[in-house]
């Protein structure tokens, strides 16, 4: 479980930096360096579009008019909303996957602006799981 686990955060760390190129650099080459890396690492195309969604739904958030013209909206557009990243993560709390490091990550840095009494209960699940899951490492 402990190799396991850190291989998982390693996928993790590779849409973070992601997340602080988006800044700076085109959207669509961040997203086909993410899935380069991605495959020279061998992930499995289910965690593979799981960090996707994460970052597209981060792009989406802080960088709206630019990921609207990428073509990675295009591909990510129909699950683009509050409720479907609140169902994904609350599937990843069920699985205790390490994927929810990132989604709280996400969460965290998405809606920084926004009003989150109704998330509050969520963030705080999501913030307790992804400690509970890295302390057991």
């Amino acid at each position: 479980m402990r190799k396991n686990n850190s291989t998982k955060t390693s996928w993790n760390r590779i849409i973070l930096k992601a997340i602080l190129e988006c800044k700076h650099f085109n959207i669509d080459q961040i997203f086909l360096a993410c899935e380069e890396k991605f495959c020279e690492l061998k992930v499995p195309e289910k965690e593979m579009e799981l960090r996707l969604f994460a970052l597209a739904f981060y792009c989406d958030k802080t960088y709206n008019w630019n990921f609207f013209k990428s073509a990675a909206f295009s591909r990510f557009a129909q699950v683009l909303d509050d409720i479907y990243f609140e169902r994904a993560a609350k599937a990843l709390l069920k699985k205790e996957n390490p994927a929810l490091a990132l989604f709280w990550a996400i969460f965290r840095l998405s809606f920084k602006n926004i009003e989150q009494s109704r998330y509050s209960s969520l963030e705080r699940e999501m913030k307790e799981k992804s400690l509970k899951i890295f302390v057991k490492r």
